[in-house]
């Protein structure tokens, strides 16, 4: 398992063999070999902040109308490359499209798509942010707190 180091500013520790099994998610993604799992999965494509190299991994998103989101702990270099450069390419069941990326800092917006992870699928939520969608809610916002969203849209 990847570790997220989920609330702090440390990016998250990945060795090779990590490293190969992202590798190989996004050749399956590319695919479309993935099965149910495209439904949650994308890759996403990102310019280096400080290298200038482009980067490619896979990322959970979830669809809010023709947005895509993501969310992430805030320490990822694919999070930290899409605030630099404000821009990305993902590829969403094989769908193929440039986009611009925003930091949703607007809380109202931030509650209402942690409620569509807490209502859409209970287990996808425990698993995402290891708590039960019935916790009680000062656990509930303390995990909110620990997480950024990114909301994606297409140029």
């Amino acid at each position: 398992m990847v570790e997220t180091n989920a609330g702090t500013n440390i990016p998250p520790k990945v060795n090779n063999f990590q490293k190969f099994g992202l590798a190989m998610q996004v050749f399956l993604l590319r695919r479309g070999w993935m099965g149910p799992a495209e439904n949650f999965l994308m890759v996403i494509t990102t310019t280096g902040r400080k290298s200038g190299k482009t980067h490619t991994i896979p990322i959970a998103y979830k669809r809010d109308g023709n947005d895509i989101i993501a969310l992430n702990p805030g320490n990822s270099n694919w999070f930290r490359n899409m605030l630099a450069n404000g821009q990305a390419v993902i590829e969403v069941k094989r769908q193929r499209m440039e986009v611009s990326g925003l930091l949703v800092e607007d809380e109202s917006e931030r509650q209402r798509i942690f409620g569509m992870y807490r209502s859409d699928d209970p287990k996808v939520f425990e698993r995402i942010f290891k708590l039960l969608p019935s916790a009680p809610e000062e656990e509930l916002q303390r995990e909110l707190n620990k997480w950024k969203f990114v909301k994606f849209k297409a140029k």
